[in-house]
């Protein structure tokens, strides 16, 4: 994941570590889902194309919430894809590539969390890493990423079902192999499905699944 991966994981257990442990709940998400890159990950003057193509996600998420309107989360995700491109006046090719993605974010339920149907928005700061055949020698395959997203969670007892989808977004670029492209504004989005288990003294769920 890099350095950069390493930010929204130590802003979050700041601030886990700073509230009340009497007022904290936590619960553990396991995800799947789809990750959808929606912008051309090198556009050359040259003619080359490339962009990365949506694949499954396996992943899980940490959240904690505090009363019934506000909680936090860190997510991470693992996502194995492959990279399609296009070299001027050559044929189109794939490579193998893998994707991670994490994320800390601050949550708020539009609904109270402890209702059977609750609706919730996020938004922090993530990262966005590539690696694989496709990326052995690129450069800068590690970026800082805004995130925003929404979703909602049925209870069940004391599991909840949890359905949601986040924009990661931000600025990218590719340069190995002799393909070279500019930095891009990258919009990729991510639909999970989860189910969240409390531990540590919670009565509710708050994990989200994007």
């Amino acid at each position: 994941m890099g350095r950069a991966g390493v930010i929204p994981t130590f802003v979050v257990a700041g601030l886990l570590y700073a509230l009340p442990a009497a007022a904290q709940r936590f619960s553990l998400a396991p995800e799947i889902g789809v990750y959808i890159p929606t912008e051309k990950l090198i556009d050359a003057s040259n003619g080359t194309v490339g962009e990365l193509e949506a694949g499954f996600s396996l992943g899980a998420r940490i959240g904690l919430w505090v009363g019934d309107r506000i909680g936090l989360n860190v997510s991470g995700a693992y996502v194995p894809t492959t990279f399609a491109f296009s070299p001027s006046g050559g044929p189109s090719e794939q490579r193998d590539a893998k994707l991670f993605n994490g994320a800390g974010q601050l949550v708020v339920f539009l609904l109270p969390r402890r209702s059977i149907l609750s609706v919730f928005l996020t938004g922090g700061v993530g990262v966005v890493s590539r690696g694989g055949v496709a990326f052995t020698d690129a450069a800068e395959t590690t970026n800082l990423s805004g995130v925003l997203g929404a979703g909602v969670s049925v209870r069940l007892g004391m599991i909840s079902l949890n359905a949601g989808s986040e924009l990661f977004s931000y600025t990218a670029e590719y340069d190995a192999g002799g393909l070279v492209g500019d930095r891009l504004s990258q919009r990729d989005i991510q639909v999970r499905l989860g189910f969240g288990i409390p531990f540590g003294g919670g009565r509710g769920v708050m994990a989200m699944a994007r």
